[in-house]
């Protein structure tokens, strides 16, 4: 029974051993189940700005791809840039980045899509924001200014682009296009008049001014600048000078080469002028017109005025003053070349000379002549024109005269034998600055005729205060009623009025009663002296 006992529980031993044995095999089966990982889709990107407008940078960051490999990034389907994956510091490994510009596109959201060669992916979304740019963001009133918006809704319409003056004043200028398929657009504005600084230039669209604030606004700076016209010229001459772009109500000091010649109040739009100022002699070359502020050492704004070669006249002459014919005057001229020859011109007389050593002219005399209004006189040197100066000719027009005779009379008694009469015309005298130079007479009949005579000065006669002309021949009246009038002419072609009108009457008799008369007086005069004769023969007879 012992035995038998001792074996059972031999059996029940191995059994138990084999137990252990099963468990421990399947224990370590279970050991490499339990260290390997879970396979998991750990591949992500992600956006730096997740929103923004066309035209800005857009960073894309990615993790969880295969390192050592190229990953390709699209934008709406686009392939925009490749970057290889990397392995990092820590798990996940495979991580990239790259930064491409946001391309066009409509307002809203936008996919950005990666992937690598292995087929791993992740996407992300982008926001499209409408925005404007400038083609520059600094200038002058009056400057151009090109305005390109993107990001818009679809073809939208209404478009309009608002420059803000101040904080509460604006400009809008309308857009004459509207927005393509991308939402983009151009469109452009001339600086207004506007102060010193930043301004702020934005959009709208569908006619809403309830979308400026959808729209990325721009800045525009509006710098200070001086105009001056003319910007070249010669000692003497007047200019003007302007401002645009200045502070709103700045005191405004100007100099020319550092002496101050003027002030000016800038208005609430940063402009003033414009403010005359005349040339002083000068060398040749540039010179500076500068502005400040009241009192500062420091020029806000300049501009250069080249000074030229050029001539004046003495006595000055202007529209107001001007001179007269016979009037003489010296010209003289400045910063010219040293000891150049200098040609100076005045109604088709030139006078050579040569400039001294520091570039003066010395004076040239000439005689005025010629008809009323500006009269040029140029200088040249070495094939340059220097400046031109000006001499005013008085454009003042001779009083008119008073006619004498005839008036209201008959005159031409002999012409009424010859049918045709040349009577005397005498009417007062006239004088002027410029001198008369001619007279025209005008004589006109009842049926219309006219005779038109312009007389020289020399073909009249002077008899005190009464000038006097005798009508050629070549002019001579028939018999009849007749006006005439007369007006004087200066030497600078200046015509005064037509004196009054006055009739009168050519030939005291028409012809055929002259011939008349003057036959029957024959007869008479025949018959007297036949009776005389036959008196006397009588007398004889008797004797």
């Amino acid at each position: 029974m012992t035995w038998q006992s001792g074996k059972g529980e031999k059996n029940y031993g191995m059994k138990l051993l084999r137990c252990l044995i099963i468990a421990l095999a399947i224990c370590l089966l279970a050991i490499p189940a339990l260290v390997t990982p879970v396979q998991a889709t750990l591949e992500r990107v992600s956006l730096s700005p997740t929103e923004g407008c066309v035209g800005d940078k857009l960073t894309v960051n990615g993790e969880g791809f295969h390192s050592g490999e190229r990953v390709d990034v699209y934008y709406d389907d686009v392939l925009q840039d490749s970057a290889s994956a990397y392995l990092g510091q820590q798990c996940p490994h495979g991580f990239f980045d790259l930064s491409f510009t946001v391309p066009e596109g409509c307002q809203g959201y936008h996919e950005v899509y990666a992937e690598d060669a292995k087929g791993r992916n992740a996407t992300a979304h982008f926001v499209v924001n409408p925005g404007i740019s400038l083609d520059t963001d600094s200038g002058h009133i009056g400057d151009s200014v090109e305005v390109s918006g993107g990001g818009f809704p679809c073809e939208a319409t209404g478009i309009s682009i608002r420059y803000y003056l101040d904080d509460d004043s604006y400009i809008d200028f309308p857009v004459t296009t509207d927005a393509d398929k991308d939402g983009s657009w151009e469109g452009g504005f001339s600086v207004p008049a506007s102060a010193k600084g930043e301004h702020t230039v934005g959009a709208y669209y569908d006619d809403d001014k309830g979308t400026l604030s959808d729209v990325r606004e721009a800045s525009f700076e509006v710098q200070p600048v001086i105009t001056l016209n003319p910007d070249s010229g010669c000692a003497g001459e007047i200019i003007a000078v302007s401002g645009t772009g200045f502070g709103s109500e700045d005191d405004i000091e100007l100099k020319y080469d550092g002496q101050k010649f003027g002030e000016y109040y800038a208005d609430e739009n940063g402009s003033w002028g414009a403010v005359s100022f005349t040339i002083p002699e000068g060398s040749r070359g540039e010179h500076v017109v500068e502005a400040f502020h009241g009192g500062s050492i420091v020029a806000i704004a300049s501009a250069t005025f080249t000074l030229g070669a050029g001539i004046a006249l003495q006595p000055a002459t202007t529209s107001s003053s001007p001179g007269h014919v016979g009037q003489t005057f010296d010209v003289t001229g400045k910063s010219f070349d040293p000891s150049v020859a200098v040609s100076i011109s005045y109604q088709n007389k030139t006078a050579n000379v040569f400039a001294d050593l520091d570039g003066n002219v010395p004076a040239v005399t000439f005689t005025a002549r010629g008809g009323h209004g500006e009269q040029y006189v140029n200088a040249s040197y070495e094939g340059n024109s220097a400046c031109s100066a000006v001499f005013y000719m008085e454009g003042t027009p001779p009083d008119e005269p008073v006619l004498n005779s005839p008036v209201d009379t008959r005159t031409g008694l002999f012409g009424s034998f010859l049918g045709r009469a040349c009577p005397a015309f005498k009417w007062s005298n006239v004088t002027d600055p410029s001198g008369i130079a001619s007279y025209d007479l005008e004589i006109y009949g009842g049926d219309n005729s006219a005779v038109s005579i312009s007389v020289p000065i020399e073909a009249v006669s002077f008899h005190g205060d009464i000038v006097a002309y005798s009508l050629p021949g070549k002019y001579a009246l028939s018999y009849g009623s007749y006006y005439w009038k007369v007006r004087a002419t200066d030497g600078a072609e200046n015509e005064g009025n037509w004196a009054e009108a006055k009739s009168f009457h050519a030939g005291v008799l028409p012809q055929w009663a002259a011939i008349t008369i003057a036959l029957g007086l024959l007869l008479v005069v025949i018959l007297g002296v036949g009776i005389f004769i036959r008196r006397r023969l009588g007398y004889y007879y008797y004797d």
